[in-house]
């Protein structure tokens, strides 16, 4: 078989990079289960629609989810930049949003891969053309394997990652290959977990015997040594960053030692590394991303071709609850970076049916709950286009299409100020369970006015 060029983005911009000829999402035409659009919107392409839908003049239909553009290209450079500067690669969690259009920004900010937790993501990603996808996971479906196999063989411009963190694993993945015959050997990060995580090996250890046995294989390539942080600690305490601290130097001990098997080395080319044939340290969640930029930083890696790669993926819209939290609790160690919070939730007060109690309308559809109920910011009363800070009030429950507002104050509640027809503007807790509830979510400016889309793939 002859091998093809790097798969291209579709005709008509499928794959639409942030600063291209059109604006964001331009073409893609808004359909009637699109929420948030207005009737007048279905049929449009949303470049017809540019400065024409804006949220203080009833332009959207709520529930409505809101992507802060400026909000969203500040997160980009910010996290890039600190990438940039300490040398670090930014392969971006786009599980997260699953969005060409924000991906799009990612990849033309400096990111260096993507990376997803499936094969389902990765196949939706290599549909509009994404040359470097980073799979952190485990690969034991033979299906899921050959399919990765089939891109490597067959498009020369594509690199693909996955993990492996036990010795059946491995097998899958090398019967896999051999059944459909690969040529090109698969790239494999071995994991390193720990004790009452999820995945990957417990013991540094064990991490070089499998690294050892992976870099002998035929049919696969050790790529270097990952793992994950973001699940320790979450009690927001100096403590958690003590923990994380000891479980990322573990993940370096266990890289030294990998690296100096020197197996990574087999079959490169006289000339040096070759571009995505780099020894790979990965970690990074989006709560503890300076402490991975600590550890594995320059002095550490000594000139030696390792190539450290955080995966944070929440960092491009960031929240109002749960990361909120993170970034404060990195100041015990460090300047934190600053991001901002790109998402807002807006719905309508469609009863008050106790002094005390208002029924917004949107729900656990529209938005995720995982961290943390959403939070009231700001109000535009019924009628008036001006937007005000929000009364006191807290979000107490959520059915799958309504939202139950109390005072904010249980033990010496106040009169509710909203009224029927209010608008309420919400900070978001998780973007990860927000963006799956949307299949295209309206970019706006400064003035919440319409300037592109954002799609999903999920």
């Amino acid at each position: 078989m002859t091998a093809r060029p790097a798969q291209a983005a579709p005709e008509g911009g499928a794959f639409m990079r942030y600063g291209g000829p059109l604006p964001e999402g331009a073409d893609v035409v808004v359909q009637a289960h699109h929420k948030g659009f207005p009737a007048h919107a279905v049929g449009r392409p949303v470049g017809e629609l540019r400065g024409n839908l804006r949220l203080a003049a009833g332009g959207f239909l709520t529930p409505v989810l809101l992507l802060d553009s400026a909000a969203m290209d500040h997160n980009v450079r910010a996290l890039q930049g600190m990438c940039d500067e300490s040398g670090l690669s930014l392969s971006p969690h786009v599980k997260t949003t699953m969005s060409p259009e924000i991906i799009g920004r990612q990849l033309d900010g400096g990111a260096w891969a993507v990376t997803v937790a499936t094969v389902t993501q990765a196949r939706a990603l290599r549909a509009v053309g994404v040359p470097r996808i980073l799979i952190a996971n485990e690969l034991v479906d033979p299906a899921a394997v050959s399919w990765l196999g089939g891109q490597l063989d067959d498009e020369d411009g594509f690199t693909g990652y996955c993990y492996a963190d036990s010795e059946a694993g491995v097998r899958v993945l090398e019967e896999a290959l051999d059944a459909r015959g690969q040529r090109r050997p698969l790239p494999v990060i071995v994991e390193l977990g720990r004790a009452g995580g999820r995945a990957g090996l417990r013991d540094v250890a064990d991490v070089v015997r499998l690294a050892e046995r992976v870099g002998r294989s035929r049919w696969l390539r050790l790529a270097g040594v990952g793992g994950y942080e973001g699940l320790i600690g979450g009690s927001f305490r100096p403590e958690d960053l003590d923990e994380v601290e000891t479980y990322l130097r573990a993940m370096r001990d266990a890289a030294d030692s990998v690296f100096a098997l020197g197996l990574h080395e087999d079959g490169l080319h006289e000339d040096g590394l070759h571009e995505g044939e780099d020894f790979i340290v990965t970690a990074g969640g989006s709560a503890y991303f300076e402490l991975v930029r600590d550890v594995f930083d320059v002095r550490w890696r000594a000139g030696r071709p390792i190539r450290p790669v955080l995966r944070s993926g929440c960092y491009v819209a960031h929240d109002s609850v749960a990361m909120q939290d993170y970034r404060r609790l990195m100041a015990y160690r460090c300047e934190p970076l600053e991001l901002r919070p790109a998402l807002e939730l807006w719905a309508r007060v469609l009863s008050r049916p106790e002094p005390g109690l208002a029924i917004v309308d949107f729900g656990k559809r529209d938005t995720g709950t995982d961290t943390g109920m959403p939070v009231p910011q700001h109000v535009i009363r019924c009628g008036e286009t001006t937007i005000e800070p929000a009364p006191a009030v807290r979000v107490t429950a959520l059915n799958d299409q309504h939202a139950f507002l109390e005072p904010l104050d249980a033990a010496e509640p106040a009169p509710l100020e909203l009224q029927v027809g209010d608008l309420v503007g919400f900070g978001i807790s998780h973007a990860c369970t927000t963006f799956d509830k949307w299949r295209l979510i309206p970019v706006v400016d400064a003035d919440r006015g319409l300037i592109g889309a954002a799609r999903t793939l999920f």
